[in-house]
């Protein structure tokens, strides 16, 4: 009865997780004891906590091919629940970062693995910062962002730091070693806003293969000239077509990444976010051409 292969669909029919756990536990035993391999199907996403005890696979068919993959990817959880996870925390200071945000992941095929968090005030940033890593949550997965109108040196950043981490304990400066470089900018020209950054961007595009609903916002934009307020370089274009902010800043940030500025503007957060998205996603062998997005 040793040295064999056994072959089981379904093993969790009919089995709560944990009758389903402990089953697995007995399996596991035997088939070390007897030198066997057991390999079993199941659609219970438990079994991914189990990993030191199983090798897992997951099994999907794309295009009429099947595939195996060996990590538990966010995607082969959602085939497996049906519901989205989003492993990647990005904190921004406002919905025109927002929206920035959104159109990089977008570029980057990211949107299913991002929440974007609003903390308001740029000084908040290294406020939250502090406080993640007090809690001693990972940071590997988290991303602070500033609009780089404030805080834009690093000396900058290293005095803000000191005002939220105080005291003179080595656990004091551990925290402020590791908040290092964790804070993240859009790279602005020096003395400029990020509305008026942003209304330069879609007042010099390219004009070619653009069509009327990105003419219409170059024409509104072109129309304001100087604002005392920098908000109004966004708010007033958006006013004066009707379009809802949400929406309309969607349409801007889509017309601003199409200046060969762009780029620069948002290489920091790019840099940062392309290796964890790439990371994240599932990848065929590399022959194969199949696109799983």
């Amino acid at each position: 009865d040793k040295n064999a292969l056994i072959l089981i669909d379904e093993l969790d029919l009919l089995l709560h997780d944990e009758a389903l756990k402990k089953l697995i536990d007995v399996i596991s035993t035997h088939a070390e004891d007897k030198n066997k391999q057991i390999i079993f199907t199941t659609h219970r996403e438990m079994v991914t906590t189990l990993s030191d005890k199983i090798n897992i696979r997951h099994v999907v068919n794309i295009q009429g091919r099947s595939y195996s993959f060996e990590e538990t990817k966010p995607d082969a959880i959602n085939r497996l629940t049906g519901k989205s996870t989003t492993p990647i925390e990005i904190y921004v200071e406002d919905d025109l970062a927002v929206a920035i945000i959104n159109k990089i992941c977008s570029s980057l095929k990211a949107s299913r693995y991002v929440k974007i968090f609003k903390f308001g005030a740029a000084s908040n940033a290294f406020t939250l910062l502090a406080s993640t890593l007090i809690r001693g949550d990972n940071l590997s997965d988290k991303l602070y962002i500033l609009d780089g109108d404030k805080y834009s040196t690093e000396n900058e950043k290293k005095a803000a730091l000191d005002k939220v981490f105080t005291g003179t304990e080595s656990r004091t400066y551990e925290l402020k070693a590791a908040a290092e470089g964790k804070i993240k900018q859009f790279n602005l020209p020096n003395g400029v806003k990020p509305e008026q950054y942003i209304h330069y961007l879609i007042t010099n595009v390219p004009l070619d293969g653009l069509g009327g609903e990105y003419l219409e916002i170059i024409e509104a934009a072109r129309d304001i000239r100087v604002e005392l307020d920098a908000h109004n370089y966004i708010s007033n274009i958006l006013t004066k077509l009707g379009i809802d902010r949400p929406s309309g800043l969607t349409r801007v940030m889509d017309l601003a990444s199409r200046h060969p500025e762009w780029h620069q503007y948002v290489s920091e957060v790019t840099d940062w976010l392309q290796p964890v998205v790439s990371d994240l996603m599932e990848r065929l062998p590399e022959n194969d051409t199949v696109d799983i997005t």
